[in-house]
């Protein structure tokens, strides 16, 4: 008897848990849903995430991976796409080895969009992890500390 209402109670609670945790999953409108199956039709291995008030969602097409953001009220903000060094222009390229060279590369990326148009790149050296960015201008901004060792 012992036995079957422990059974019965870790099932219980099993099922509570499993429901509890669908419950607070991130939460994507439908219109911001609809917007982006309208306009990226083609899309596959689709994952959204909520970030810091916008949507990002990450995806497939033409066998890249991209991202694209939108506002809750369903407003394209723009697309990303990961890109090797070697595609950045080359005063951008260069203002890296000459001002960063202690540093390498661990994300880069191009931002197309109505709110953000350059590139962000995340730098890591020994001790430090920082974020730059750049409208495409030949010149690199600071962004942002990443992590400290």
């Amino acid at each position: 008897m012992k036995k079957k209402i422990l059974i019965l109670v870790a099932s219980f609670v099993l099922i509570l848990s499993t429901s509890f945790a669908k419950s607070t999953g991130s939460f994507v409108p439908e219109n911001v849903t609809a917007e982006f199956s309208r306009s990226f039709s083609f899309a596959s291995d689709v994952n959204w995430e909520n970030v810091s008030g916008f949507y990002k969602v990450s995806f497939t097409a033409f066998n890249k991976t991209l991202f694209a953001f939108y506002t809750a009220d369903a407003e394209f903000m723009g697309i990303a796409i990961n890109i090797p060094v070697e595609q950045l222009p080359g005063g951008l390229q260069s203002k890296l080895k000459t001002d960063y060279d202690n540093y390498w590369v661990t994300d880069l990326f191009r931002v197309d969009g109505s709110v953000v148009t350059g590139y962000y790149i995340t730098l890591t050296s020994a001790d430090r992890k920082i974020m730059l960015k750049s409208a495409g201008d030949g010149s690199w901004t600071f962004y942002k500390t990443l992590a400290n060792y």
